[in-house]
Order: C-alpha cells, then structure tokens, then sequence
C-alpha cells in the first residue's frame, strides 16, 4: 500500500479531490495506472478517505437525512446512490467530530442525536462491520 508521504498516494488524494464521484476516480486512477500501484490496501484506504470526504461535504439535514435512512433499516440495495452510499459508521462518525451527542453501543449500535431532532439509532455496520 502507497503511504501517506508517498507520490503515488498523493497523487490519488489529488484526483479525489477533483473527481466528482467514485467511478470518475476509480477511471481517472486507470488512466494514470494507479489502482495496481496503490494494490488492494491503498484502494481500500482511497475508499475510506472518499466516504470521509463524502460525509464531510454533507450538511446537517443532509446528514440527519442519511442518518434516519439507516436508523429505518435501510439497505445498500435500497439506497438512491445503491453500493455508493455512505456506509453508516463514517456517517456517525462525521456527526461525532459535528460535535452531536453520539453514544456506541456494546453490540455495534449506536445512538446519533442530530441538533432538533430526535436520537436515531443506527445498527449494522456502525461497529466497522457492513
């Protein structure tokens, strides 16, 4: 895996930066040969970091929004963005550094409340898991 001081990693946080969704990224990085350079490690930090990012870019409705999807038991197959959703831990993670009351439970839950609204809990995948 490309470390975070190396070129190759560098150059990925670059084309994250610019690429408009996770497919624009995934072919910008072909172009430039990178997916095998970074290998499977790199690829799957570039994932994190793009959810990171991705949460970060969201406002508080948007974020109470997405929050309230997985609270309902939602699904990747049932989400509008489908496998490009927001997995639920970043989500409540992003809420955490916003400064939300955010409780993790014992048995991967957690309970998210947003400002003004009321607590959501938020199950599968929180715990790191999906």
């Amino acid at each position: 895996m490309a470390e975070p001081s190396d070129p190759i990693w560098e150059r990925a946080l670059t084309l994250l930066e610019r690429a408009p969704t996770w497919h624009e990224l995934r072919r910008a990085l072909e172009a430039e040969g990178l997916v095998d350079r970074l290998g499977g490690a790199g690829m799957q930090a570039l994932l994190a970091e793009w959810h990171a990012c991705a949460a970060a870019a969201l406002n508080d409705v948007e974020l109470r929004i997405e929050l309230g999807f997985w609270a309902e038991g939602g699904t990747y197959a049932e989400h509008l963005r489908g496998f490009q959703a927001i997995p639920p831990a970043v989500l409540v993670a992003q809420a955490r550094v916003r400064g939300w009351f955010v409780r993790q439970g014992t048995s991967g839950k957690a309970i998210v409340n947003p400002p003004g609204a009321r607590p959501l809990v938020i199950g599968a995948g929180v715990d790191g898991g999906e």
